[in-house]
């Protein structure tokens, strides 16, 4: 189940990751460092990107490592099925060293302590364990300076000697490669040839030297030795202050938008938000962002966060609350009404703020704006995305959701979803009694051009709907009474399934054993809305998903607004706006 409240899957704001992005901005980068391999670096959840996809797009530009500061992230590229050297190294006293062994999965030791911990459990898994030997060449975090480094390289070559681990790299960190010509990175690669030098003399057999983060990488060639390590400039965001994504050839990544959750006109003199640290100026229309700090979105942003509504900028109007934010939309203009998009960053396309712009209003880095983004927020992977884990195959598109306000529009979405159906497709529907199904139904029958009327075929079971004009005819089904799937084979669908549009009402748990492909709908009524019969009627939610190979490529998303995994992403049509 997708981020969000809890049994709905639904949450009004999405993180769109353009994971065609993610491919150029890794083959840029290994353009720029053409001696060396590349360690895609995906920690954090990669930058809040999602790892798993990320990792994928990665290995699929080029990328021939992976790296994880967390031990959970490596064992999780490994569950996932990825094959290529996986190197972690933040952990404490104590971590699941064997597991990681065992997982063949590369270990930074940074300092004795970690060396006699990972001799331990490669003792225990029977097997000796891969080791980065980390030296401190002036960073000042990770790592031994050189002199205690030096004692660490010959007590893990004597390990190596019986054994017990296998040293096959040697690495560091730079401080100031983001500033560019600053003398300290060079001080930096002089540590590290030193400590290259005291590693060939001992006897190490390297298999990789490793210092260039994404601004070496893009900036300093004489840091690239064996393997670069880009973390940030994957996911297209400059490591420089003074040079902008564009300017050395990446573009972002990430995009983070909501739905306008309230319009309301506001007086002139109105105080906005806790506090009113903001206060109207004239009577102007206010809309409300279910975005907060529990999101992610800094509370430094009061006042001051630039958000696009219909193409124009907006900064926040008084406190960013937990979860949600006001704009001072103004007065008059075009109308903007809830269900709008709030576009808070991209790519910086038409004028949309970046992440640059908001670490720049916030005093922070656009590092942090991206990987604060929460959890709760769901993430929809775009751009010719293969799938997840190490099989490159994804079999399961894009959840999409499409808010239906009354029936005109769900006999709307019917139509256009009949454009996306063909001969032998399995459409599985679910939902309450008045849910929406038969009108859902009635509408694909239009759109399919068949025999009507199309009505609920309860007393029937199953009815036949012949094409008018020589497409597939539509064969209605409703799965409410049948117990069994020998009651589903009795009604022989298989004979039809092959040369018809097959919709099955109340089909979930009763009819996938007839097709591995399906498209799945399921008709909900907006949370916290009653059934109040005097009440007015709040509408529906449709939730659409494809499975398998048959759906795999195909874009659900022109039917409403995506919300789930892998899938392209579209603007919704105006209809269901």
């Amino acid at each position: 189940m997708p981020p969000g409240d809890a049994g709905s899957g639904y949450y009004p704001a999405r993180v769109i990751v353009d994971l065609d992005a993610i491919r150029a901005n890794v083959r840029r980068l290994a353009q720029g460092a053409p001696s060396a391999a590349v360690m895609a670096v995906v920690k954090a959840d990669g930058y809040g990107h999602g790892m798993l996809p990320v990792a994928v797009a990665a290995l699929e530009a080029g990328a021939t490592w992976l790296g994880t500061a967390q031990l959970d992230g490596a064992f999780a590229l490994r569950a996932a099925g990825h094959e290529v050297p996986v190197l972690a190294w933040i952990y404490a006293p104590g971590a699941p060293f064997a597991a990681a062994i065992g997982a063949d999965i590369d270990l930074s030791v940074p300092a004795p302590w970690a060396l006699i911990e990972v001799i331990r459990a490669a003792r225990e898994a029977g097997r000796p364990a891969r080791v980065h030997l980390k030296v401190d060449t002036g960073l000042g975090r990770g790592g031994s300076f050189l002199e205690p480094w030096t004692d660490l390289l010959h007590a893990a070559l004597a390990a190596e000697q019986r054994g017990e681990v296998r040293v096959v790299g040697v690495w560091s960190h730079l401080a100031r490669a983001d500033e560019q010509g600053h003398p300290g990175v060079h001080a930096q690669i002089e540590v590290f040839e030193e400590a290259l030098r005291r590693a060939d003399a001992a006897g190490a057999r390297l298999e990789v030297r490793h210092l260039a983060n994404s601004a070496a990488t893009l900036a300093v060639p004489e840091a690239h030795y064996d393997l670069v390590r880009p973390g940030l400039a994957i996911y297209g965001l400059s490591p420089f202050a003074h040079r902008g994504a564009a300017e050395i050839g990446l573009r972002p990544a990430m995009r983070l938008e909501a739905d306008l959750a309230l319009v309301k006109a506001a007086p002139a003199g109105q105080g906005v938000s806790y506090g009113h640290t903001y206060t109207t100026t004239r009577e102007t229309m206010l809309g409300v962002v279910p975005l907060g700090y529990g999101d992610g979105i800094p509370r430094h942003a009061s006042n001051v966060g630039p958000v696009q509504v219909a193409g124009r900028r907006h900064t926040i109007a008084g406190r960013v609350c937990m979860d949600q934010f006001v704009l001072d939309l103004g007065p008059g203009g075009a109308p903007v009404a809830a269900g709008e998009r709030a576009v808070l960053f991209g790519a910086g396309d038409d004028g949309e703020p970046t992440a640059r712009d908001w670490a720049d209003v916030v005093g922070t880095i656009d590092y942090e704006i991206v990987t604060r983004i929460g959890s709760r927020i769901p993430r929809v992977h775009v751009g010719s995305a293969d799938g997840f884990g190490g099989t490159g195959v994804s079999d399961v598109t894009a959840a999409v959701e499409v808010p239906l306000p009354d029936q005109e529009a769900t006999e709307a979405l019917g139509r256009r979803l009949a454009g996306l159906l063909r001969a032998g497709d399995l459409v599985v529907l679910t939902g309450d009694l008045g849910a929406g199904k038969t009108t859902l139904t009635r509408g694909i029958g239009a759109g399919l051009d068949v025999r009507g009327p199309v009505a609920s075929p309860t007393f029937i079971i199953a009815r036949v709907h012949p094409s008018l004009v020589g497409g597939p005819d539509l064969v209605h089904v409703d799965a409410y009474r049948l117990e069994s799937l020998d009651e589903v084979d009795a009604l022989d669908l298989d004979a039809s399934l092959a040369d018809s549009v097959t919709v099955v009402e109340w089909g979930e748990g009763v009819v996938e054993s007839l097709s591995e492909d399906r498209l799945e709908v399921s008709l909900d009524r907006p949370r916290g809305t009653g059934t109040d019969p005097g009440a007015p009627d709040p509408g529906r939610v449709a939730r659409l998903r494809g499975t398998g190979p048959r759906w795999s490529g195909i874009d659900l998303t022109g039917t409403g607004v995506a919300v789930g995994r892998v899938g392209e992403q579209a603007d919704p049509p105006a209809d269901v706006r």
